[in-house]
């Protein structure tokens, strides 16, 4: 009997300490990850530099589609690992964990170049939606509690259990467990530290500005 979790396969004899390595290998690690983070600060750049893009709806139709197949890719490819005739094979979830988080980075890449540049459509009205905003506060602490809960309930797991892909990546428990946790600690972490960085980046501005305006003043004088 085995487990599919987020398209990895976990046997149920699987130590905790493997599972905790699987995460530091594909998640944790900043090398493991430079990818998607360089994929971000890229497109951060073209967003800012390169304001005066104009797409053509030939262009948009050919983007939507590579986007489309791309979150299909990311979110429904290792669907088949969840087959009870599937046999482990570890290139499958190698493929996954190099493949997948580069294709989901694409796909919601597009979605925010088209809608900075005035191209909105169906998805990017649905992202403008107000709700969305509370999604932008809480999207890092979701990352860091999202693999507590996970495997908690791997190894709390005393009888066996029929698991299937949607069952898993659709788990309503998971999410309200994962997202009570990350508000928790927005509120009591991120949003403090937040504060305090502000306040102190602020001071240090208003100290740069004033620098120069007492110089010139004793100049004059």
């Amino acid at each position: 009997m085995y487990l599919v979790f987020n398209g990895l396969l976990l046997y149920v004899t699987t130590l905790i300490q493997q599972l905790f390595e699987t995460a530091d290998n594909m998640y944790i690690l900043p090398v493991h990850r430079a990818t998607v983070y360089i994929m971000g600060i890229f497109l951060g750049y073209i967003l800012k530099h390169f304001g005066n893009i104009h797409l053509t709806k030939a262009q948009i139709r050919i983007g939507n589609t590579i986007a489309l197949f791309s979150f299909l890719i990311s979110f429904v490819g290792p669907s088949f690992m969840s087959s009870l005739d599937y046999n482990y094979d570890p290139i499958d979830a190698a493929w996954y964990a190099a493949v997948s988080p580069i294709l989901w980075c694409v796909s919601f890449a597009w979605v925010i170049f088209t809608v900075q540049f005035g191209h909105q459509g169906f998805v990017g009205r649905f992202f403008s939606i107000p709700i969305f905003k509370l999604w932008t506060k809480i999207s890092y602490t979701v990352y860091l509690t999202q693999f507590p809960v996970y495997f908690y309930n791997v190894g709390g797991l005393r009888t066996p259990e029929y698991a299937s892909f949607f069952k898993i990546m659709c788990s309503l428990t998971e999410y309200y467990f994962v997202i009570i946790l990350a508000i928790a600690l927005t509120l009591t972490f991120e949003l403090p530290f937040q504060n305090i960085r502000n306040i102190l980046i602020g001071e240090k501005r208003r100290q740069v500005e004033r620098d120069p305006a007492e110089s010139s003043e004793k100049k004059i004088s």
